[in-house]
Formats: C-alpha cells, structure tokens, sequence
C-alpha cells in the first residue's frame, strides 16, 4: 500500500509518496527530545550543583596548562559546540575534527574512536593532552583549591564523594592522590554539565509528529524537496541503515573510506586505537574513580573486542544540527553537506578494508536527488 501524505493536491505539488515501510522507519526516528542517560561511573550525574559548577569549569581556562584554553575555546557554543576549522587546534594541531556537544549525554562511546566509555573521562582526555589542553594534574588541582565555589562544591556532595574511589582498587600499585581526586571531581562535574546539552526540535521532528498525528495540515508545512530526500534516505541512498532513531545515529564505528594518513608516515587508525586507549586508561569504568559501580555500565569496558577490522573505523556522528557543524568527517576534509552526499554516493568500494562495509556501494543519483538528500539534511537542524 502507498499512502499520500500530502492533503489536496493542487496542480505541479508535490506527489512524494510513502509506503507503510517507509511511515513506520521515519516514525521511529523520533519522538524528539529524548532523556539522556546517566554519565555512567559518575556520582554526580543529574546534580543541579554538579551541572552549575561543570558550566562553570567548561568556560573556565583553570583547566589548561598555560590557562589560555577552555573548554569553550573549541566547543562554541552557537555552532552546535563545535568550531568552524577543519581540525582542532589547541597547543598543537590536531589531526581530528572537533566534535559538537549538542546531545553527547545520549552516546554510549565517546570521541570519534570511542577511546572514552564515560563523558567525565572523555573530558579528562583533551585536559591532560599534551596536543589539546596541555594540564597537569597537580597544577590543575591547586588552581581549583583557590575556588572557593568549586570546593565548596566539592564539601557540600562529600557524601557522595565516599564512592569516588572505588575500594576494589584502591590497594593497587598507583593509588589515588588527593590532588587527583580533585581533578577528576572536576571532570565529573564536566560530564554532569555536557549531559545537559540538547538539540532543539527541528522541521522534520515536526513533520515526524505531524505524520504520527495525522495532521495533513501540519505536514504541508515540510518542504517538497526534503520529503524527496527523506524518501531517498530511507530507500535508494540507505542512509538509515546506520543513521537511524531520534539521534540519526547507530552509535557504532565504520569503516567509510576515509584516508588512514595524517601525514608523511603517519596513520591515525581510528576505534582500532581508540580500544587500546580505553583498556589502558585509569579513567576507565574499571579503573579507581567509577563512582556508580552499576554492572550495566561497565559491562560494554569489559567486553569490548578488538580486531583488525576496527583499524580506520569511525564513530557514526549524529545527523542532528548538521548545519551548524562544518566542516565534517572525523578529519574534517568535507566543506559542505553537498560534498558529504557527494563522497558517499561516489564511494570507491575498494578504498573499504573491512569486509563488514559492503552495504556502502556507489549509488546512481542525480544532481537533482543529491540536492533533495541535502535539502532534507537540512530540516535535522533548527
């Protein structure tokens, strides 16, 4: 059956029609807002305090070696917390693209490979790289005993504060110190803050609801060209084999045939070395400071594999907000929306090494349905 979403027609409108397929998968990419999850292993998540204090910290450059960096200063805000540049650039040049903020409270891997089971020791990263924020641990500990605000804080949720260091680990041979358990308080403060950033509704959650509710009014208001594209994504274009629910997102890594070098000898392997960064990583939800010890939670740490096929994979991102996120891909090599259609519609299957990647294959579009998958693109963002 073929169901026309569209009310009277008149002359030369708009004839896109969707089959009951298509209805049930564009429904399920909503309802829009969703609830984000708990930081997992933070004992803070959901605290008004925590999540006052962690804005704070997030515009603050106590965090910074130098303190001339924040948080803020490559998450901006009115560009979805992201920034304009092909690649972040804090003490040195990255090799990454800086990635928006706007719904990470619902991922469940952090960073485009995934080397962060948690936001708070996702944001402990950049703070301690020697390429990003360039901190020390000590230092940074000494500049946050000056604020009065964040320790008093710190001594109002000492109750909570008891659960920091987790007793199974706190024998081991690199026990935690006090200025670290600042630093880390810190970032989960941080978490609780990042979990908070969400995306506003957008034209096509509007039409989502209006198609749910049957509103034939309301879904006049979608434009023509983005419901062609919304019929090439769920159809011809398979997008939404990996961009699908509310978030756009399956929350998992690819292999979509990006370059691996980063420079002259040089490779960035992507979740191969995101995996063995978080397996060693202190700040992991095995490690001293998981706060919550919920099962649930560290089980994806313990159980996470890795293999050859995740060399030169990457997180898939978010649709959401596109318009406010260029440049894109984990590089940054693509200007525009156009080109990102472009890139995958023209896709050379022999630059995937991963066999798991065969649903990606050159697709036939026009100029015309390249436009329309941009068009509808567009209506992800507010």
């Amino acid at each position: 059956m073929c169901l026309l979403l569209v009310g009277v027609l008149p002359v030369g409108a708009d004839t896109t029609s969707f089959t009951d397929r298509e209805i049930a998968a564009f429904l399920a990419q909503g309802p829009w807002p969703q609830t984000p999850l708990a930081d997992p292993g933070n004992e803070y998540s959901g605290n008004p305090l925590a999540e006052t204090l962690g804005k704070a910290l997030f515009n603050s450059t106590l965090l910074s070696g130098d303190e001339t960096l924040s948080c803020a200063s490559c998450h901006v805000e009115h560009l979805g917390f992201a920034e304009p540049k092909p690649v972040a650039i804090g003490v040195a040049t990255h090799v990454r693209n800086t990635q928006g903020l706007l719904d990470v409270g619902l991922q469940r891997w952090f960073g485009w490979d995934g080397g962060a089971d948690s936001l708070w020791s996702a944001t402990l990263r950049p703070m301690l790289s020697e390429v990003e924020m360039a901190a020390d641990i000590d230092v940074v500990a000494r500049r946050l005993q000056t604020v009065p605000q964040f320790m008093s804080a710190v001594a109002e949720l000492s109750g909570l504060q008891k659960a920091v260091i987790n007793e199974r680990r706190a024998a081991d041979n690199d026990p935690p110190t006090e200025n670290e358990r600042l630093v880390v308080i810190a970032a989960k403060f941080l978490g609780a803050y990042m979990r908070t950033l969400a995306s506003p509704r957008t034209p096509f959650d509007d039409y989502r609801d209006a198609v749910f509710n049957d509103d034939t009014e309301a879904q006049k208001h979608y434009p023509a060209a983005a419901k062609r594209g919304l019929k090439l994504f769920l159809g011809e274009a398979n997008c939404q084999l990996c961009h699908f629910g509310p978030r756009f997102s399956n929350g998992e890594f690819h292999d979509t045939g990006r370059p691996f070098f980063t420079g002259v000898g040089e490779v960035d392997p992507g979740r191969y070395a995101g995996i063995q960064r978080l397996r060693a990583d202190r700040y992991n939800l095995l490690g001293p400071y998981n706060g919550t010890h919920a099962e649930h939670e560290t089980r994806k740490t313990r159980t996470v594999k890795l293999g050859q096929a995740n060399f030169g994979q990457w997180r898939t991102p978010s649709l959401r907000n596109l318009t406010r996120t260029a440049p894109y891909m984990h590089d940054g090599s693509i200007a525009t929306l156009r080109g990102v259609v472009d890139a995958y519609a023209d896709i050379d299957p022999d630059r995937l090494h991963n066999d798991g990647e065969a649903l990606l294959q050159p697709l036939d579009l026009t100029d015309n349905q390249r436009n329309d998958l941009v068009e509808f693109l567009r209506t992800l963002s507010r």
